[in-house]
């Protein structure tokens, strides 16, 4: 390469060949310059190279993780909770709600402390008997034996909440009123998953109803008269269904024979002004008029 050079630069004046290599520095410098504009950090400035004290340091360091472009999130599942569509859940609120209530049972008084005074002690109401029935004692606060429990059910038979609501036409305010009528709840027998039934005496129940109502006979005008309306609203339910099932059926009969009707013409007429022929459906009456040529 040298050897051409020195061929090439044979035939050029010493003049010349200065001239060259001035417009070559001016060109290095103006490069350098340039570079030195666009990266601002200069051979000067740059930093040592690390020690090896250093390098050690550096190596000792955990390495990061590498960043990646969608960001990942990790979740402790153990302590999530569900949270049923966005609302806050209390955990013991949950708990106590998911667990079932148990049935407990009334505690009932077995043993009554009776008094050396015989007329001090709680007799049956019926037969004066001092051995009282446990339940009608301790829930219903009636003082009643089991046998006249048993031979008087037309007063101390059990009735449910649906029985007190319709055979003696009382509300739901009123028997969940305590202080009126004590209540036994246990567990439905249907479902046990229902709520629970509850049990009322009916003595209390038609001495609370005669009072309101007016009176045994006042009670029974009250659920004859629910019974009628009852029946006639029943009855002009099922007349308006009547009446719109014939109008159905009326409607799609003529819409029947309206689309299966043929016309029956009879002779047909030539009118004698304007000649034209006339002929009428003798079972509708549809005139049909045209021109015969």
């Amino acid at each position: 390469m040298s050897e051409e050079k020195s061929e090439v630069n044979s035939g050029l004046s010493e003049e010349q060949l200065l001239r060259i290599e001035a417009n070559r520095q001016a060109a290095l410098k103006k490069l350098s310059e340039k570079q030195s504009a666009t990266n601002p950090t200069t051979t000067e400035n740059k930093p040592l190279p690390p020690s090896s004290e250093s390098t050690q340091a550096t190596a000792e360091k955990p390495k990061k993780a590498l960043k990646r472009n969608n960001p990942y999130y990790e979740y402790d599942l153990t302590n999530m909770v569900d949270t049923r569509g966005g609302f806050l859940v209390d955990e013991e609120a949950e708990e106590e709600g998911s667990k079932k209530k148990k049935y407990e049972p009334p505690k009932l008084i077995n043993d009554l402390a009776l008094s050396i005074n015989p007329e001090e002690n709680p007799k049956c109401k019926e037969c004066g008997s001092i051995e009282l029935d446990p339940i009608f004692l301790t829930i219903f606060n009636l003082h009643v034996c089991s046998k006249c429990k048993e031979e008087f059910p037309e007063k101390f038979s059990l009735i449910t909440k649906t029985e007190a609501k319709e055979d003696y036409l009382l509300t739901d305010p009123e028997l969940k009123d305590r202080d009126l009528f004590p209540c036994w709840k246990k567990p439905n027998p249907r479902k046990s998953t229902w709520n629970d039934m509850m049990l009322f005496v009916r003595e209390q129940v038609e001495e609370f109803a005669f009072k309101k109502w007016g009176g045994e006979e006042a009670l029974d005008a009250e659920f004859e008269r629910r019974q009628n309306d009852k029946k006639k609203r029943k009855d002009k339910k099922f007349r308006a269904q009547l009446a719109d099932l014939r109008r159905r059926t009326r409607t799609s009969t003529w819409e029947k024979k309206r689309v299966e009707h043929v016309h029956d013409y009879d002779e047909p007429i030539e009118d004698q002004e304007t000649g034209e022929m006339t002929q009428t459906c003798k079972s509708c009456g549809f005139k049909l008029s045209y021109d015969e040529l």
